[in-house]
């Protein structure tokens, strides 16, 4: 058993440091239609860079700190940053809250992993159709 505990314990170190870097979300609105839809796994990866524009990303929400937003970055600018949903029918984004901070963007998105028939890269804006109401 004393064996046992050195390993356990890098284990669970393991884990824990794997959980600030990676992680998988779930999406629960419409606001990144057609892209992205409600119950979409998302892997996402915390982000020490600073935003590009067109990747899809994951930000703390400017109204509830408490929640966060996937969106597609529009701009980029001296330190802030411009979020804008697909969907602009059905998103609350930087159109209505404007620029955040560049440090409100805490991870990137780099693929779907659910649905099965969905897995894989997100497609760029310009190569998804227009949105869906």
């Amino acid at each position: 058993m004393r064996g046992l505990i050195g390993p356990l314990i890098g284990c669970l170190a393991v884990a824990v440091l794997a959980r600030r870097v990676v992680d998988v979300v779930e999406v629960r609105g419409r606001s990144m239609l057609p892209t992205v839809r409600r119950g979409d796994r998302l892997l996402v990866v915390r982000s020490a860079r600073a935003p590009r524009v067109g990747e899809v990303v994951l930000a703390l929400d400017p109204r509830d700190a408490g929640r966060e937003l996937v969106k597609r970055v529009a701009a980029v600018d001296s330190g802030e940053v411009t979020l804008h949903g697909d969907n602009p029918a059905f998103s609350t984004d930087g159109r209505t809250f404007g620029s955040l901070p560049s440090g409100a963007v805490r991870w990137r998105v780099v693929a779907r992993c659910w649905p099965l028939d969905r897995v894989g890269r997100l497609p760029p804006r310009a190569a998804v159709p227009p949105p869906v109401a």
